[in-house]
């Protein structure tokens, strides 16, 4: 039977990839704590896919919902070498995790280089589409 060093292990080995293939040396794994099973792995992609959302916790995440044919991780664990940004945070929350381990601080959290991002409501008389869909899904049901 697995254990929680086991997966720890993972994602060592995986931030060693990372780091081999110039990245970010960050890996994350998912694993079911009841069954102490490996649900998926990953490591960071940013740089080499030029897309600031291959986070290894993100790619993770999308691995375990397309093996698991599911959009909720509802009951799993995640342990991750570095603490999540708030991006991921928000991805983690969303699809349900358990809980998140992680082995190091993030040092940097307020991500000082990126700049605030100005959000503004445009107005419109058209129908929210969302409001309707969930409106439909709550009525078949």
């Amino acid at each position: 039977m697995k254990t929680v060093t086991d997966f720890l292990q993972v994602v060592l080995g995986q931030s060693q990839q990372a780091l081999k293939k110039n990245e970010i040396p960050v890996g994350a794994v998912i694993y079911d704590p009841k069954k102490m099973t490996l649900i998926s792995k990953a490591h960071n992609k940013e740089l080499s896919s030029k897309d600031p959302t291959s986070h290894a916790e993100i790619l993770c995440i999308r691995k375990a919902c397309k093996k698991l044919n599911q959009k909720r991780l509802d009951g799993l664990t995640m342990i991750t070498y570095l603490e999540p940004c708030d991006m991921c945070k928000e991805v983690i929350k969303s699809a349900r995790i358990k809980e998140v381990r992680f082995i190091f601080s993030n040092q940097n959290p307020s991500r000082k280089t990126i700049k605030k991002i100005l959000y503004k409501k445009l107005e419109t008389n058209k129908e929210n589409l969302v409001k309707i869909f969930f409106k439909r899904r709550r009525f078949k049901n």
